[in-house]
């Protein structure tokens, strides 16, 4: 039987125009977005969103790009979707647990031995945890997936960095949970997604040259929710045209900031200055500005 997740709720937007499907602007073919000599890599990328991802960044010309996944056949069944999009693009598999630091660095390095050094890394890894209230959660099925989850996006970071560029483009997908009004039920989820963003938030003020996003990837129905009631709200080619606008110089102003891929992004760069020079799309206290 599905798991009863709770309600989404009707949500605000900080743009104008909200988008549920990709549009021209974000368009990976357009040239001002072009990943040309780019070298990505994205975990996640067999499946769901991270394999949208990587499939518009073919469109988008990358250079090469290298997906991660613990099956090795729906990685090989995703990139032979990325190769037909992107022909001239070089597509790396490895499969790894990113949950096991060992395996995590060695798929780094392989692919930085293929390609050369990473310019820009998706993290699209997830899990939804069981779907349950605080009080009575089972104690190991929240050690098992908090710990899965925050510990593979640290090993992910440990194997990233010796082999990325010292500017690369970091991307977090993470969700609109770890920062929306409780969902009561979804905790465990709401938990590891804020306690991901943090790590992230950290990575980025000790490591200024680098340049980090936090993205709500909108709310699609995929493998990750597909034992639940949710349904679908935004076309999967969404996100993945958004992150590689957010990868593109025109975003640049929404570095280190958290952004949600509904927002329209031509709003947005017209209001860049605004939002680079503000406490705006950043997890704080509402008024205190530290």
């Amino acid at each position: 039987m599905a798991d009863e997740f709770p309600e989404i709720p009707k949500w605000i937007s900080f743009t104008k125009t909200w988008h549920t499907k990709p549009y021209p602007f974000i368009s990976p073919e357009r040239p001002e977005l072009s990943a040309a000599s780019k070298n990505v890599v994205v975990a996640g990328g067999g499946t769901g969103i991270g394999k949208a991802t990587a499939i518009a960044f073919a469109q988008a010309g990358a250079a090469s790009v290298s997906i991660l996944g613990r099956r090795a056949n729906r990685l090989e069944e995703a990139a032979q979707e990325i190769r037909a999009a992107g022909p001239k693009t070089t597509v790396i598999t490895e499969g790894a647990d990113m949950s096991q630091r060992a395996e995590a660095v060695a798929a780094l390095k392989n692919i930085a031995n293929k390609v050369g050094k990473v310019h820009v890394f998706m993290w699209c890894a997830g899990i939804l945890p069981r779907v349950a209230p605080v009080l009575g959660y089972d104690e190991e099925e929240f050690r098992r997936s908090f710990e899965l989850m925050t510990l593979s996006a640290f090993n992910a970071i440990q194997a990233v960095l010796p082999v990325a560029t010292p500017d690369a483009k970091i991307i977090n997908v993470s969700s609109g949970i770890a920062h929306i009004n409780p969902m009561p039920g979804v905790f465990t989820y709401a938990m590891y997604k804020l306690a991901v963003v943090k790590m992230f938030d950290y990575l980025a003020a000790e490591n200024p040259k680098l340049h980090i996003v936090n993205t709500q990837p909108g709310v699609i129905k995929t493998e990750i929710n597909a034992d639940t009631d949710v349904e679908g709200q935004d076309e999967i080619e969404l996100p993945a045209s958004f992150h590689v606008w957010l990868a593109s110089p025109e975003a640049e102003f929404l570095k280190s900031k958290y952004v949600w891929v509904n927002w329209d992004a031509e709003e947005l760069v017209s209001r860049k200055d605004e939002i680079k020079n503000s406490m705006l799309f950043r997890i704080l206290l509402e008024g205190m500005p530290m």
